[in-house]
């Protein structure tokens, strides 16, 4: 994804795309040699390590304000559409034949053909610095208060996420006694509560500040973390499920907006992309710091302590003020 602030979004977006499908299928015709195999899985891991950034930098190219968090919304929607039901059309297509889950990926060839008949890369792309000095500007944004105050609240997001998927599920089966189901349930009921919550983001940047439902969304997932453990009945903690989803869903499209409208075009996709990075380590940290946390209390106990810390926290979005600014105005660091 750092590519596409050197040689634009167009050719980087639209030859992973191609990349992705070409690699696709070639999967059936390596299969036969696990090395090959390997070899073509991580080609196509690198070509679609760029794409999951770039859906967000070309977004934050091409809108601001309501309409920006608007899409950052719908494009949440879509992706978690995408994690349901994608596996269930795999799953059929292998009944048809074991390489046609594979095969159908090639689907992503047209697409990348599309984007680079059709994306037009911003003007402000282009620029003298060399590498060395364009770095040296990124890193002066991670500098500003107001940044690190939007990676840090990604940051609590993602390992919040993680923390609850990890260790959630142990807590209703094994402490509390229900069926792994139930579990499954609740887990469920807050993904689709955040989905819901996502598709109506942008009517909700219309009515109040982005950093008021950031603050409101961080609250209640605080909250909804101390509740879930502590409420005596499954109907309670479904709806503290719901309550947990809503906030997820509130946080992850306002910080994601807040990120693609932070910076000037020629550093947006390098900073989604540094973004991304510091999430991903946010979720390899959770299950073991949390672990960490749970072997010198209990689950229950921990929960608790991790919410009361999410809650104090929400006096944090007071920092985005200034990027609330940009965000709304279209104007960036």
């Amino acid at each position: 994804a750092v590519l596409a602030d050197r040689v634009g979004r167009r050719i980087v977006f639209g030859s992973s795309f191609i990349g992705f499908g070409v690699c696709g299928a070639l999967l059936p015709v390596v299969a036969g040699s696990f090395e090959l195999f390997l070899g073509v899985r991580f080609v196509q891991g690198v070509m679609f390590a760029g794409l999951l950034p770039l859906t967000m930098t070309i977004l934050g190219d091409a809108f601001s304000g309501p309409l920006l968090i608007g899409a950052q919304g719908r494009r949440s929607v879509a992706m978690s559409m995408g994690d349901g039901l994608l596996p269930i059309v795999g799953g059929l297509l292998v009944g048809v034949g074991w390489s046609i889950p594979w095969l159908g990926q090639m689907i992503a060839i047209p697409f990348g053909i599309a984007v680079l008949a059709a994306v037009v890369d911003p003007p402000a792309l282009t620029s003298d610095k060399k590498r060395g000095a364009r770095f040296r500007d990124l890193g002066h944004v991670f500098k500003n208060l107001s940044i690190a105050a939007l990676q840090y609240m990604g940051i609590l997001r993602m390992f919040l996420k993680f923390s609850m998927l990890t260790f959630l599920p142990l807590f209703f089966v094994d402490v509390r006694g229900f069926s792994p189901a139930f579990a499954g349930l609740v887990i469920g009921v807050a993904a689709l509560s955040g989905t819901v919550i996502a598709l109506g983001a942008g009517r909700l940047a219309l009515v109040g500040r982005p950093t008021a439902w950031i603050t409101l969304g961080t609250v209640m997932m605080g909250a909804s973390l101390v509740l879930i453990v502590l409420v005596p009945s499954a109907v309670l903690i479904l709806v503290t499920a719901v309550a947990y989803g809503v906030s997820d869903g509130l946080m992850g499209v306002f910080t994601n907006s807040f990120v693609t409208s932070a910076t000037i075009p020629k550093h947006r996709a390098s900073f989604v992309a540094a973004t991304g990075a510091l999430r991903n380590f946010a979720k390899f940290l959770a299950p073991v710091a949390f672990g960490l946390l749970v072997v010198g209390s209990s689950i229950r106990a921990s929960f608790v302590l991790v919410g009361i810390f999410t809650v104090a926290s929400a006096a944090l979005a007071l920092a985005l003020r200034p990027l609330e600014q940009r965000l709304m105005r279209g104007t960036s660091i």
